[in-house]
């Protein structure tokens, strides 16, 4: 019961002050809602971007069909089919790109030609930047020995999706490939995006060690590049916990950065050249489902989030769809 209610009958009328005087506080109230909002993504102080919290709630999930997709391990929206989705296995398969949806059909498959599949961790959708329109970045950047001298992304242009499981016949060429280079050590790593400015950010999985961002154009070029090193994300990072960097994706907008492990989401306001601005805790978001062995992740829209599995021991590999809830933490109303 309201309290303005409670112990006294029936109210009477509102006076005319005291109307104003809710709507003054109601008005207030949103407009401090508002400014936090544009703060935190426009104007930005640490401590103001650091008081956005997202919050993700359960939307559904499909087991992914194809008997071939075992592994799934990288995952792109299609610009060309809305609710079509790109993916890819870990490594053991050839240089192939598997169509599915938000049901987990399977709708074929297409190869990639000119790509070899070492260990095959992510894929990024982004801006050609080598040429006009947008792309797929497939990251062969696994290493889990930590011995190669070199990573490569592979980079092409969008295909038409398949259209069944008996599609898959296609091939799309490569536009390129972006060799690239630590700078002081190889690495193993799982997370790569590709942001609006024409950068490619990688986070590395190195167990026992925190999540280390590196920086690299994806200008054209067929000379090995070195990665430059940005700094440690500010997120809690533990094998035992399973926060370790499996996959990444950038907002549509370029503004955010998630970064997804084995059990948790970590959400970075982007800042060009400089190392990204967590939104919320070190711990992250807990991935509200139970997956077999959560491997990607990637934005459909502003408030969605898509993520994929591997098969692990469930014996089948799942789709999860998401919604992203951003709430400003420090703003929310007193409770009453």
């Amino acid at each position: 019961m309201c309290r303005a209610l409670a112990g006294h009958g029936k109210p009477g009328p509102a006076s005319p002050r005291r109307g104003r005087r809710t709507a003054d506080l109601a008005g207030r109230r949103y407009l401090t809602l508002l400014a936090a909002v544009v703060l935190a993504f426009f104007g930005a102080t640490p401590d103001a971007v650091a008081q956005m919290r997202p919050r993700v709630d359960l939307l559904d999930t499909a087991l992914l069909a194809s008997p071939r997709l075992t592994e799934s391990s990288g995952v792109a929206p299609s610009a060309i089919v809305p609710g079509v989705y790109w993916t890819h296995n870990d490594s053991g398969d050839g240089p192939f790109l598997y169509a599915t949806d938000a049901t987990g059909r399977d709708l074929g498959s297409v190869r990639v030609a000119g790509a070899s599949a070492v260990d095959w961790e992510e894929l990024a959708a982004g801006p050609c930047v080598a040429v006009p329109g947008r792309c797929l970045y497939v990251a062969d950047i696994g290493d889990n020995r930590r011995h190669r001298r070199h990573v490569v992304v592979y980079r092409l242009r969008e295909p038409a999706p398949p259209q069944g499981p008996s599609d898959t016949h296609g091939v799309v060429p490569l536009l390129d490939s972006l060799v690239l280079v630590y700078p002081d050590r190889p690495h193993n790593a799982e997370a790569l995006v590709v942001t609006s400015d024409g950068a490619l950010l990688l986070v590395v999985k190195d167990l026992g060690g925190p999540a280390l961002l590196f920086r690299v154009t994806a200008g054209a070029g067929p000379a090995p590049r070195t990665l430059i090193l940005m700094g440690a994300l500010g997120m809690a990072t533990s094998l035992v916990s399973g926060r370790v960097a499996t996959g990444a994706a950038v907002s549509p907008d370029g503004s955010v950065l998630v970064v997804r492990t084995y059990v948790s989401l970590h959400f970075f306001r982007l800042r060009g050249d400089s190392l990204p601005v967590p939104l919320g805790s070190r711990s992250g978001v807990p991935i509200p489902v139970v997956e077999p062995q959560g491997e990607a992740v990637t934005f459909d829209g502003p408030d969605r989030l898509v993520l994929t599995s591997e098969r692990g021991t469930a014996g089948h590999a799942i789709l999860t769809r998401l919604r992203i809830d951003w709430h400003p933490e420090a703003t929310r109303p007193p409770a009453h």
